[in-house]
């Protein structure tokens, strides 16, 4: 009996296919590009840069007190590597609003570029200068 168990078991195992669950995902928290690249580029090209008048870290909008996702107080300290705390908040909550593997649909980009809701409207366009940073920054180490 406990034969025909074993052979009747195995002949079900073996009828069993393989379930495709697609490409693996990024692990949460792996997008962590160049510090460098984001002190010497993103920050002085993209968050503090102004966007007709709107500056990402103004008050209301991605201030302390704004109570959005996305932080930018402006840092204190010279950027060093690594960087210094102040400098390390901000890093840490552009690179939240980023997606590594698909830098078009990383709300950093979404948002201000009009294709996502964003408080402060549409800043850019999808295709422009600020996208390619953003690409340019995900690829640097």
């Amino acid at each position: 009996m406990r034969r025909h168990f074993f052979f009747a078991l195995t002949a079900l195992s073996a009828n069993c296919g393989t379930v495709d669950l697609g490409p693996t995902p990024a692990d949460i928290n792996t997008c962590r590009p160049s510090q460098q690249f984001f002190y010497q580029r993103v920050w002085p090209e993209l968050i503090d840069k102004d966007h007709g008048g709107k500056k990402c870290g103004d008050a209301r909008c991605h201030d302390a007190s704004s109570g959005r996702e996305m932080i930018v107080t402006a840092p204190t300290s010279a950027p060093t590597l690594p960087l210094p705390e102040d400098w390390m908040r901000v890093y840490r909550s552009v690179t939240g609003q980023l997606q590594c593997t698909s830098i078009a649909e990383s709300p950093l980009l979404a948002r201000p570029d009009g294709r996502q809701t964003h408080g402060g409207g549409k800043l850019f366009e999808p295709r422009g200068p600020e996208a390619t940073l953003l690409r340019m920054w995900a690829e640097a180490k």
